[in-house]
């Protein structure tokens, strides 16, 4: 019974430790704001692959995946930001001009929403599938709405965590981990939906220096694609 309870300990003890460490990796690598869609694709990186017991070192995949996917993750970003912005400044003016209409009200409702779903499936997308670029926004489009409760139950778990930070910002120590970590649970039963063999091979014969497999990935829209898993 005691090597029972040391043995979860342990593990639990470890995960956690690892998650901070995430956590801060993440933080620190953003705080250029411009590299936050790399950090968070670097995060979902490590932590999807913990969820397949796949994972390695953290620090040098969490590195090595913000370099490999530097310039996509921030032009993401970017694109994801923009009308994130636009649509606030919008909401905002128009509040300080005159009381907006329902259909006004609606429309950016549903904008944010669609971008939020967007953004919980994109860096995952990023993290672990090689892609051309306007396929990242065609799958997570098609993710986010065709798995609505995976997607709602993650935009939640996104704003409790944004909450908790506002209110007391030394948890940025262990938020951006924990909300990564849980957020990839539910991606990765996603992604097995269409992949079932993703991350399942033997760990002997996984290549670790390449981090790529052959294995195809093939969603269910009228026009699949094949990328290679990382």
């Amino acid at each position: 019974m005691n090597d029972f309870f040391n043995t979860k300990l342990f593990k639990y003890g470890t995960l956690i430790a690892d998650l901070m460490i995430l956590s801060m990796l993440w933080a620190v690598c953003s705080i250029p704001l411009i590299t936050i869609g790399a950090s968070t694709t670097a995060l979902f990186y490590v932590t999807t692959r913990q969820i397949s017991h796949r994972e390695g070192y953290i620090s040098r995949d969490f590195f090595r995946s913000f370099r490999q996917n530097f310039l996509r993750a921030t032009a993401v970003w970017v694109i994801l930001l923009i009308p994130c912005i636009l649509a606030v400044l919008n909401f905002v003016v128009l509040n300080y001009v005159s009381k907006p209409n329902q259909v006004t009200l609606v429309f950016q409702v549903v904008l944010c929403a669609e971008l939020a779903g967007v953004a919980v499936y994109i860096f995952p997308l990023l993290a672990r599938f090689k892609l051309k670029f306007g396929q990242y926004f065609k799958n997570a489009f098609y993710f986010a709405n065709r798995h609505i409760s995976t997607t709602v139950t993650a935009i939640v778990f996104l704003g409790i965590a944004v909450k908790l930070f506002m209110r007391w910002p030394i948890l940025i120590i262990i938020i951006p981990g924990v909300y990564a970590y849980f957020a990839s649970t539910m991606i990765i039963k996603v992604f097995r939906k269409y992949l079932p063999d993703m991350d399942r091979d033997k760990e002997e014969e996984y290549n670790y220096k390449e981090g790529l497999d052959e294995t195809p990935y093939i969603p269910d829209p009228p026009e699949p694609t094949s990328p290679e898993v990382k």
